[in-house]
């Protein structure tokens, strides 16, 4: 019985992590909440910024910077897209009082790279590079 007990509580807590989910069927974070770098031009790259599904964090938008600045509040399977110029960027993202996660990116003119936002069940945030 105690060996069910303890399998029925691990499940329930592994349950509360997030799920990635591709960009391509992520809601697109609605206009009122994109800050920053939504003007596409020749030359630009792209960076692509999805948050993981699932209820952990659920309650709190993720703000997500680049290079400093504020860019987006991301809610949980949302992506937004954002258009830089190419070089060296830094990435950040935090949420709920999870902490600051950064990530520095090279990114080339016209060239895309997809990063995802992801909270397990102790609601350590990471801001990582992802295929999806």
């Amino acid at each position: 019985m105690r060996i069910l007990i303890a399998g029925l509580a691990l499940m329930a807590v592994a349950g509360c992590a997030t799920s990635p989910i591709p960009a391509e069927q992520a809601d697109p974070v609605p206009s009122s909440r994109l800050f920053a770098f939504q003007s596409p031009s020749k030359d630009q790259a792209v960076i692509v910024v999805t948050r993981d599904t699932g209820f952990t964090g659920g309650g709190c938008n993720t703000k997500v910077s680049i290079d400093g600045r504020r860019a987006a509040e991301i809610g949980p399977g949302e992506t937004a897209k954002f258009y830089v110029s190419p070089g060296e960027r830094m990435l950040s993202a935090s949420s709920c009082g999870s902490g600051l996660k950064e990530r520095e990116t090279t990114i080339q003119p016209g060239g895309t790279k997809r990063f995802r936002i992801s909270i397990d069940s102790a609601m350590s945030l990471d801001l990582s590079p992802t295929a999806y």
